[in-house]
């Protein structure tokens, strides 16, 4: 480029967009802003009202805990890491994670070679399927 060639702020910025979008950075900025904008604002309303308590948002017993477990291993496993950041924020989740084996364990799935090869959640609605499914055959096999 000669000194009378000068690039706009607009294409450099440009530039750097797409530089960003094609290594994947955008997203995770885009991501990890959402994340930070979204404990900002629940602590400003913390703040603002001692008793708020998110709206919406369920008390965080131990099944609702365990969903949200089984909903980040299911991001994270398909490679939706920033989403399972924002949602780690906004739920409130707690920093330690748990294993897949104690996942297992609470919600009674054997976990073995070709199990392993899926999320949890996904091995959870396939045993599901798989239960209606044989339940359908036993009923038209017992009407015949």
């Amino acid at each position: 480029m000669n000194e009378n060639q000068t690039i706009s702020e607009k294409e450099l910025l440009d530039a750097i967009k797409n530089l960003l979008r094609k290594s994947g950075q955008l997203n995770k900025f885009q991501a990890e802003m959402r994340a930070k904008v979204t404990e900002i604002l629940q602590q400003r309303q913390m703040s603002l009202n001692p008793g708020f308590k998110s709206l919406g948002a369920p008390k965080a017993t131990d099944e609702v805990l365990l969903v949200n477990e089984l909903v980040k291993e299911y991001l994270e496993w398909n490679g939706y890491l920033y989403t399972a950041s924002v949602m780690t924020s906004e739920a409130a989740m707690p920093t330690v994670k748990r294993t897949r084996t104690e996942l297992c364990a609470e919600v009674g799935v054997k976990d073995d070679e070709r199990s392993s090869t899926l999320p949890l959640l996904s091995n959870i609605v396939a045993a599901y399927t798989e239960r209606i499914k044989r339940k359908i055959n036993r009923i038209k096999k017992d009407s015949h």
